[in-house]
């Protein structure tokens, strides 16, 4: 193992419009409480939905492979892509007991056009589009290390009680389908070498990865 390289910054997890574009979705919401792991999907017998996360965190996952792509920490809006009917095959699952906001797109729609709000609509989707862009999506022909690599910082930047509350290893092969064996071989290497702190799976710290396995 190369010994050089240094973690990122940490990334930016949601949109900066998030509270305002809440702010006037909320009066038209049914707001209810919701347990831990529960799903919610954004589509429901064939209309769209969106959540409006005012208290809690989610995981949002890809519906066709249950690909974990982000999670998200309330103030957070999610739904707002299907409001022209095409929808994206997505579901989010509650990482801890939330507030959420349930909103028909149809609604939602409607409350969008009259307080003219497309500005700040469009503004939310961008951050959400770049992020999805820059953070989420493979980039090149990147080898099993360095995504095992890219995920270790990205689950290092998670809420503390969602990172505590799941495996390296699990978090990993959730985000990339990489095999658990060549998953667990990379983190007992690591483990081993010194540049990880895990307890019973679970990531503690990151000393310093290097660049190259």
């Amino acid at each position: 193992m190369s010994t050089s390289g240094t973690p990122p910054g940490a990334t930016h997890r949601g949109s900066p419009w998030s509270q305002e574009l809440i702010e006037h979705l909320k009066p038209y919401a049914s707001v209810r409480h919701v347990e831990r792991g529960e799903r919610l999907d954004l589509e429901v017998n064939g209309q769209g939905m969106c959540y409006l996360i005012i208290e809690g965190s989610v995981a949002i996952y890809r519906s066709s492979d249950n690909m974990l792509l982000s999670t998200s920490t309330s103030p957070g809006v999610f739904g707002l892509a299907n409001l022209t009917d095409v929808y994206f095959d997505d579901y989010l699952k509650t990482i801890k007991p939330c507030t959420i906001g349930f909103i028909d797109t149809q609604t939602a729609n409607t409350v969008i056009k009259e307080k003219g709000l497309w500005k700040l609509v469009s503004d939310h989707l961008m951050v959400i589009y770049d992020r999805l862009y820059h953070h989420i999506m493979p980039r090149g022909a990147a080898t099993a290390y360095d995504m095992v690599r890219q995920q270790l910082f990205e689950l290092m930047n998670e809420e503390e009680s969602f990172r505590h509350d799941i495996t390296a290893e699990r978090y990993i092969r959730e985000k990339t389908h990489l095999s658990r064996s060549g998953v667990m071989r990379i983190l007992a290497d690591l483990k081993a070498g010194g540049y990880v702190e895990m307890e019973d799976g679970v990531l503690m710290k990151i000393h310093k990865l290097p660049a190259k396995y």
